[in-house]
């Protein structure tokens, strides 16, 4: 058993001889129980580690915590219920943990004293004493003594034994009673410390037992020999002539004492207060604004020594120049009032301008009328309120005003314009193809460019003119005072700024714009109906290629009305299923056998009649329709097929046409093989057609997606072949089967010998690449000669029949 100088409970002499209350008590019961008990010295902390890695079988005198009992095992019956007390000079003073200030207090190393103070400055911050352990008690208390701390903390039994020779005393100050217990390692000593706790049960109650005469022998001994009765008697009746004589005396100095204590105590609580809170308070004179005094914590606070505040000019020169000339006049309306509370800005002992509440009163001092204040820093506050303007109206990426801001600033625009009767002009800028620069370069690249673009416009607008992000590409921009020049000379200036090369990773970017403009008051009134000018113009200079600028027009909103009446009749016709299928028979140009059909959607308005698919696949494609409209197509042709095939026309094959959408859509492929299969159509009976154009525009991506088809055994065709340009390269790793030339080649055979040369090349390299040819638009006899003498074999066009409803293809 481990055992460390903690008399009277437990002691070593300096020959290792053991003794104290528990080990008398453990003595006792040993020897009934026949047990062998070797005691080993240690200081307190390595005594519970030896403990608790195994080198002790028990320990003595240990308090039984929640922490302690996940380390240890502990009989249930304590010995003995001990407290922990401070110590200190009989003069100290000391009431509380929080009298005990910022002083140094020595504890015993790894005692339940330590932990508890250590617990109670985590859960009380404004306790700042400073904790100094020691390996053993007698080091605890003669660290006061030598002046290395202030008080000191022990148990109570070891503190009355020992603390007179150090000249210490007690303090009010007790905490964390305890029962003390022996402990053991966890889960080896169970047998013994259910005997130990025996023992005690039996012995405690019982006068004359070990445990009462161990008790008797250590803590309940007299700490120094008694006086004989007839000394005391004495002394007694020299004391009570003392008191009688003194009683006076000694009732005022116990008063003074109290008093003076108080007082102290009130001070550093009021010191404390003003040293630690957030306000600065100060005293002036209220004649001449001198200051008396201010809080010392100005220099945490604001940086400010103190004694610097207190010169006469201070304040004044510390003020932002432009709040001066205010506090100085406001000054004056206090004497007035008698109070004030104001806000200034000053510059801090670190440089930094800080926002101030200033709350003045006048009140009546020793001396005369006097001026108590405070200072709160609201710096912090309007610091988040400028960061959520800033979110709120500015875009994050460019700095410039969002469109909340926008609308803001163009409805005082319009204000400002119906007073002055003067012209305004909103033009909304679109960058074509942005989305390209994101999508190859990086998000990184296109915040680069948007910047960049912020800065040209800026730079080219006057101050009083606003430059807005009002979308991911979209700039709006509101000139106050329009330039003299013509209407197209400044808009073009402002397109030539955007086509200005951009240099991004090493490579250089030129960017176009679609730019609309409105002007008041001739487009719009309010902010809103020049806004909607402005976007109805910019998508007329978007609907024209880009790269181009287009002025509001009246018949722009009535061309618009037509176009989402239109949509909303396209979105409908999907739902009432108001589409229907023609077809075109493809034929052998010399045999005029029927080789296949194309089927042609075609819009039944329940109002307008047949719509002409040039006038809504471009608004489909636009609004994304075009995708249902592409599932419908392939679903009725291939429903028609198999009708065909089942009343026994022989149809080899029928064609569909697929929109640039198909391209992005992962479910292409699996939608095809399913419909296929649903209604029993072998894959080499259907083709897709895909435009020139939408191959060219999207080179891999159209390769990946015919790559599939080509492996489900679909048969694959190159729409309009002619009309725009491709690279042969890519044409020759294209799995294609099939070339249709364009319509407008056609056309012209037999008034240019352009075109003619033009269909020999298609024809040729048709032949040179393995694929097949049919010509489109085939109206008159001699283009069909002229195909046929060239090598065309196949063809379609109203010379071999016009496109016709299922029901009427076949006579």
């Amino acid at each position: 058993m481990g055992v460390y100088d903690n008399a009277p409970k437990v002691s070593v002499d300096e020959h290792g001889e053991a003794d104290g209350l528990f080990v008398r008590l453990l003595d006792s019961i040993a020897s009934r129980e026949h047990w062998q008990i070797e005691y080993v010295p240690c200081e307190w902390a390595q005594c519970l580690a030896d403990l608790r890695e195994g080198r002790l079988d028990l320990m003595p005198d240990v308090a039984r915590t929640d922490t302690r009992e996940a380390f240890f095992d502990f009989h249930q019956i304590p010995v003995v219920q001990g407290w922990s007390q401070v110590y200190a000079f009989p003069q100290s003073g000391f009431s509380s943990l929080e009298s005990l200030g910022s002083r140094r207090i020595a504890v015993l190393e790894g005692s339940v004293q330590e932990s508890h103070l250590r617990r109670q400055q985590i859960h009380n911050p404004d306790l700042e004493y400073q904790l100094v352990p020691y390996s053993n008690l007698p080091a605890v208390l003669s660290s006061v003594q030598e002046g290395e701390a202030s008080a000191a903390v022990s148990n109570n039994f070891y503190g009355r034994q020992h603390a007179r020779a150090h000249g210490l005393a007690e303090t009010p100050i007790t905490f964390g009673q305890a029962g003390l217990h022996y402990a053991a390692r966890p889960g080896t000593q169970a047998d013994r410390l259910a005997l130990i706790d025996a023992y005690l049960e039996r012995w405690k109650p019982l006068a004359g037992s070990p445990y009462q005469e161990a008790l008797g022998a250590t803590l309940l001994a007299e700490d120094e020999p008694g006086l004989p009765d007839w000394v005391l008697w004495i002394l007694l009746v020299a004391l009570v002539l003392v008191v009688l004589l003194a009683v006076t005396g000694v009732l005022l100095r116990w008063q003074v004492r109290r008093r003076t204590h108080e007082l102290r105590a009130v001070n550093q609580r009021l010191e404390h207060v003003l040293g630690s809170g957030p306000a600065v308070i100060y005293q002036l004179d209220a004649r001449s604004f001198r200051p008396l005094w201010v809080s010392p914590n100005l220099q945490r606070l604001y940086g400010i020594d103190p004694a610097s505040a207190m010169r006469p000019d201070w304040w004044e020169n510390q003020l932002h120049p432009e709040d001066r000339a205010n506090a100085l006049r406001e000054n004056e309306q206090l004497l007035e009032e008698g109070e004030l509370v104001r806000e200034f800005r000053l510059f801090d002992g670190w440089g930094k301008l800080r926002h101030v509440r200033d709350e003045m009163s006048v009140v009546s001092g020793s001396g005369g009328q006097e001026i108590v204040g405070s200072w709160t820093d609201l710096t912090a506050s309007m610091e988040q309120k400028e960061q959520l303007r800033q979110m709120t109206h500015y875009d994050a990426r460019t700095g410039l005003p969002n469109r909340a801001l926008l609308q803001d600033r163009l409805g005082h625009t319009v204000e400002r314009a119906m007073a002055d009767g003067e012209a305004r002009w909103i033009v909304l800028m679109d960058l074509d193809r942005f989305r390209n620069v994101n999508e190859t370069l990086g998000t990184a690249a296109g915040d680069t460019v948007l910047q960049g673009i912020a800065q040209r416009l800026s730079q080219a607008l006057s101050p009083e003119d606003t430059v807005a992000r009002i979308g991911a590409d979209e700039f709006c921009l509101i000139i106050e005072r329009p330039p003299e020049e013509a209407l197209g000379t400044f808009v073009q200036s402002l397109i030539d700024t955007l086509r200005a090369p951009f240099e991004i990773a090493g490579r250089s970017l030129v960017l176009t714009a679609s730019v609309g403009l409105a002007r008041f008051p001739g487009d719009g009134q309010t902010r809103e109906e020049l806004l909607t000018a402005a976007e109805l113009a910019m998508q007329e200079a978007r609907r024209r290629g880009g790269d181009s600028w287009c002025a509001y027009d009246a018949e722009m909103g009535t061309l618009t009305e037509h176009r989402l009446f239109l949509e909303n009749d396209l979105r409908q016709a999907i739902v009432n299923h108001e589409f229907v299928l023609h077809f075109q028979q493809q034929f052998n140009l010399a045999s005029g056998e029927c080789v296949g059909v194309e089927s042609l959607v075609r819009w039944n308005h329940p109002h307008r009649g047949m719509v002409s698919p040039a006038e809504f696949i471009p608004l489909a494609e636009e609004t994304g329709l075009i995708q249902a409209i592409d599932r419908w197509v392939l679903e009725a042709a291939c429903r028609q097929l198999a009708i065909w095939d089942e009343a026994g026309r022989d149809i080899p094959l029928i064609a569909v046409n697929l929109s640039a959408r198909e391209l992005h859509d992962e479910q292409l492929v699996t939608t095809v093989r399913e419909t296929l299969e649903r209604f029993a159509i072998a894959p080499e009976r259907l083709e897709v057609e895909l435009t020139e154009t939408m191959i060219m525009e999207y080179p891999e991506r159209a390769l990946a997606v015919l790559r599939r088809l080509d492996g489900l055994g679909v048969r694959l065709a190159m729409d309009d072949f002619g009309s725009g340009y491709s690279n042969l390269a890519h044409l020759r790793r294209l799995p294609l089967h099939r070339l249709k030339v364009d319509q407008s080649l056609v056309r012209d055979i037999g008034h240019s010998r352009h075109n003619e040369s033009i269909i020999r090349a298609i024809i040729a390299l048709a032949a040179a690449l393995e694929l097949d040819l049919i010509a489109e638009g085939v109206e008159e006899e001699p283009q069909r000669a002229f195909l046929l003498r060239e090598g065309c074999a196949i063809g379609q066009g109203f010379l071999l029949h016009r496109p016709a409803a299922a029901a009427d293809l076949f006579p």
